[in-house]
């Protein structure tokens, strides 16, 4: 009997999307950063599936991550690929990366997570080392090519790539925060841009961050969210201010095992599987049915038993460990339908679809 074709990780992209399955291997669409062969300029195409599959090495896949027209993957001996376009040195050596074929980044020793955004990537080794490229959060906005180790960080557990700013948490579960900080995203009361990481020294006991656009989230292990940085579409969380520089509680109504943050806005997955999501509309993104202006905290009453969360820019992906749903924007097609946006989840059909 053959095994069930699992879902292993979800990736949202600035206008792509990813999902790695066990038996399939690592699917993608949309625009830039998908794997597929190219296209013709101005074209995006959902429905090519003899291009959709990603062929990287020989070893099995474990994690994947999009930004803003490129991709990254890591298998299971800790080696990371990229692909896709080369913005902002992304590609970790200038002008080293296509559109359809993966490249290994040297420079790296075996990583245990990658986190990838529009401007630059994180990597965390298996050592707790954190390194980076594209251009580089902080004030001088340096590019850097090549892989270099974040200069000032402590040993990490895990770390999120933002917009402009880098999250990390420490081994002692506290949270390192550094680049830029116009809304208050780095959570030091302040509105400073910082050049290299700094400890907040409020929050802690904390297993999880995810850095937005403009804002950043924290889920702390007793199952709480918090919330800092810009405010000015509700993904705080709160109606007021319009930007907070500091960490504020986000109520929610059960504890929370998953968070995730897009632009202008947030979502959370709680132990029971259920969704709930805040913040900016303007695309469906809130999962809704409408692309109204919303306020507080909305559940997603369509989706049930989730298990994963990928958010991207404007649009969102979910899974329940087998099926995959999508909502949000959609003008380069990253929900895999030919309709500019939706605004409630859709179940993906990956094999007609991609």
């Amino acid at each position: 009997m053959s095994q069930p074709d699992k879902v292993l990780d979800l990736a949202a992209g600035r206008d792509h999307s990813l999902v790695l399955r066990s038996q399939a291997g690592l699917l993608g669409w949309g625009g830039d950063g998908t794997g597929r062969l190219p296209l013709p300029a101005g074209v995006c195409s959902a429905s090519d599936s003899e291009n959709s599959m990603v062929l990287i090495s020989h070893q099995p896949l474990r994690q994947i991550t999009a930004g803003a027209g490129s991709s990254l993957a890591l298998d299971t001996q800790g080696k990371a690929y990229v692909w896709g376009a080369n913005r902002a040195g992304l590609g970790g050596q200038q002008g080293s990366i296509t559109e359809s074929t993966p490249r290994l980044l040297h420079g790296l020793p075996a990583i245990e997570h990658i986190s990838g955004s529009e401007f630059f990537a994180l990597a965390l080794s298996k050592e707790g080392q954190l390194f980076h490229w594209g251009l580089l959060p902080g004030g001088a906005q340096t590019q850097n090519i090549a892989p270099a180790s974040v200069q000032q960080a402590p040993a990490c557990l895990t770390c999120s790539a933002g917009g402009s700013h880098a999250l990390a948490i420490d081994r002692q579960h506290t949270i390192w925060a550094w680049g830029s900080n116009t809304a208050g995203q780095l959570g030091l009361g302040h509105l400073k841009d910082q050049a290299s990481p700094i400890r907040l020294p409020v929050l802690k006991r904390m297993k999880a961050v995810a850095a937005g656009s403009s804002h950043s989230l924290a889920l702390d292990t007793n199952g709480s969210v918090w919330a800092w940085g810009s405010n000015q579409h509700g993904q705080l969380g709160h109606s007021a201010p319009s930007y907070s520089p500091e960490a504020l509680k986000v109520k929610l109504p059960e504890a929370i095992t998953q968070i995730a943050a897009g632009q202008h806005v947030s979502y959370a997955l709680s132990r029971s599987g259920n969704v709930y999501a805040w913040g900016w509309n303007a695309s469906g993104q809130l999962g809704q049915g409408n692309q109204n202006a919303l306020t507080g905290i909305q559940s997603i009453a369509s989706l049930r038993r989730i298990t994963q969360l990928a958010a991207g820019h404007r649009h969102v992906l979910a899974s329940d460990g087998a099926r995959v749903w999508a909502w949000g924007d959609n003008r380069r097609e990253q929900l895999g339908i030919a309709i500019p946006s939706m605004a409630s989840p859709i179940l993906l059909n990956e094999t007609q679809a991609l």
